[in-house]
């Protein structure tokens, strides 16, 4: 028992020294930013913005596409644009043509993994070299399979959100992503925090561990603030207790929602497993529809993709000027030929498999060490 109580209180000590060690001297905004409760650049409440991010986890496939496409029908922002949401994209049933349309509707693909394979502590130990290509690798795919300029693939999200610390960190660093959307927390949630940098190492309680020890200088950490319904804690929105009705999933969502508009305004994100949760219940979809409808009432709310809104962080401007910022982006369409492509034998080292590629199909189907094929 005295061997567990001085664990508890080294982790409590590391924690503490952890989030003290990063101030307004080894931090300055608004490119570093320390976890706070506060709105970026010093805006009081009434001039920040409320953002919410709206982020999928999985293979985008020609069902949760429609639904998707559904919800984003003719849906702008207060200022004229369209809303922006989130798309964590890993290979295995991927239609890489449809993720080429999310892309040119203005909406973000980010990284999940490459294999996303079970079980999900597998990922604990991952080395530096396994998440390089895991992350490195899909990436590299979505570029070429999806058509996709590399540069906009901003963003990462860990399987399962089981990271290795250091070693998922230094691998995403060393690809140049700018920010993870993996770490939950639990209690700062009332008031939120908002995200901010690893530049002082990483500051809010370890839910699942390992967490990184170690400074990223430049990197972004999303917190994702954990959602409550009948005293159910989670940070997949899918994970807490299911609501039953359309009117329920409206107010769960609300609920939810109204903690972050009342207190900090930090950004509100509703994380989903791909399209389980609606295609299980087509209420819980209506419900989410009711929800955005909601939203879309009131003229300080911007949906925005994940790196949108912390490039708003990096440079805040105060609501009378941010519909000015969150601009509708110019595209330069690229092409997608829309190939079918199957693999079977000694052309897929996972048996049989299927992928609808933008570009014509590779010799052997794309895999971790071999994205491209």
């Amino acid at each position: 028992m005295q061997r567990i109580l001085a664990i508890i209180f080294f982790l409590a000590i590391f924690f503490h020294q952890s989030q003290a060690q990063c101030n307004s001297t080894n931090c300055v905004g608004p490119a570093c930013r320390c976890m706070s409760t506060s709105s970026p650049g010093g805006l009081t409440k009434a001039q920040t913005p409320q953002l919410v991010f709206l982020a999928f986890d999985g293979a985008i496939t020609t069902t949760n596409y429609d639904n998707y496409t559904y919800l984003l029908n003719n849906r702008i922002n207060p200022n004229g644009c369209p809303i922006g949401m989130t798309f964590f994209i890993f290979h295995e049933y991927n239609d890489y043509s449809l993720t080429h349309s999310l892309y040119f509707k203005r909406q973000e693909i980010a990284t999940h993994s490459m294999s996303h394979l079970t079980p999900a502590e597998t990922w604990r130990n991952k080395s530096v070299a396994e998440w390089t290509n895991e992350i490195g690798g899909i990436k590299d795919a979505l570029a070429k399979f999806a058509n996709i300029p590399k540069a906009e693939i901003r963003g990462a999200r860990a399987p399962f959100l089981q990271s290795s610390g250091d070693a998922t960190c230094t691998a995403m660093k060393n690809l140049g992503m700018f920010y993870d959307c993996s770490f939950p927390t639990t209690e700062n949630t009332n008031p939120p925090i908002w995200p901010y940098t690893l530049d002082q190492g990483f500051q809010h309680e370890c839910a699942i561990p390992p967490c990184p020890k170690n400074k990223y200088t430049g990197v972004w950490t999303v917190p994702m603030v954990a959602l409550n319904r009948n005293g159910t804690i989670c940070s997949m929105a899918d994970a807490c207790d299911k609501p039953n009705t359309l009117d329920e999933t409206y107010q769960y969502l609300m609920d939810n929602f109204q903690r972050h508009y009342t207190t900090s305004k930090a950004p509100f994100g509703i994380y989903l497993t791909a399209n389980a949760w609606f295609q299980s219940a087509e209420y819980r979809l209506q419900g989410y529809k009711k929800f955005l409808d909601t939203l879309s009432t009131k003229d300080d709310v911007y949906i925005v993709p994940i790196a949108r809104g912390l490039d708003w962080m990096k440079n805040p401007k105060p609501l009378a000027e941010v519909g000015n910022f969150f601009t509708c982006p110019a595209m330069t369409q690229t092409t997608c030929s829309n190939f079918s492509c199957y693999y079977e034998g000694d052309a897929s080292p996972v048996g049989p498999r299927n992928m609808k590629s933008c570009v014509t199909c590779p010799d052997v189907y794309p895999w971790t060490g071999n994205p491209l094929g």
